[in-house]
């Protein structure tokens, strides 16, 4: 049995760090004279967290040039890892233990991220994620394509393998649904209630993971 993560808001609280790494590149476009001068909280930016890049800034700044959209990603990511190696990255208060718990389980642990390949190494060194983790799937390494399409690759890697899908967003219950696997929604993540509507399991916070995930393989 493998359970399967996603990484920014169901193990990783990204807010703060992602709202200062985006108001920095803004303050670039502004200056570029890209944008128009405007401040976004930490909530309002936490929309796009779990959502890849090019669909991020696709619903961010539609009509922003490709060059320069693709410019301001690699900022935003470059500025993200400065902040993580500087010590500001946090996981939930209870993930640590949860992991812990898991693989005391005898469970196998993967990450499945919208992320760049770049950003999740530099969480695996900061957090020393290999203590916990097999595998990690990183949107970039594949196109950025959905990740119910990344699945697929998961899946002829383990054949034969049962999965549990842990997220907080509706790509995260895509998986789940379309590979018919079970799904454990984190409500305290950066999605909406209607996003998790029908997972399998809803936990409000992550000293519960430990127990849904017994729960479904009983």
């Amino acid at each position: 049995m493998t359970i399967i993560f996603d990484f920014d808001g169901t193990l990783h609280n990204t807010k703060r760090l992602y709202g200062c790494a985006v108001r920095k590149v803004y303050d670039w476009l502004v200056e570029g004279g890209y944008a128009n001068e405007h401040y976004y909280s930490d909530d309002d930016l936490s929309v796009y967290l779990g959502v890849n890049a090019p669909d991020m800034w696709k619903s961010f700044m539609p009509s922003l040039p490709e060059d320069i959209k693709n410019q301001a990603s690699m900022m935003i990511g470059q500025e993200m890892i400065r902040r993580i190696n500087a010590g500001e990255a946090v996981l939930y208060d209870g993930i640590p233990e949860a992991l812990d718990t898991l693989r005391g389980m005898g469970l196998k642990l993967s990450v499945l991220s919208n992320c760049r390949t770049a950003y999740m190494d530099a969480h695996r060194n900061y957090f020393g994620l290999d203590k916990w983790f097999d595998n990690y799937y990183c949107a970039e390494a594949y196109g950025f394509i959905p990740k119910e399409k990344i699945f697929l690759s998961v899946k002829k890697e383990s054949p034969g393998e049962a999965f549990i899908m842990v997220g907080d967003r509706a790509s995260d219950f895509l998986v789940s649904k379309t590979h018919s696997i079970p799904f454990i929604g984190c409500s305290y993540g950066f999605g909406t209630a209607e996003e998790l509507a029908g997972a399998d399991i809803i936990i409000s916070s992550p000293d519960m993971l430990s127990g849904a995930v017994a729960g479904i393989i009983k």
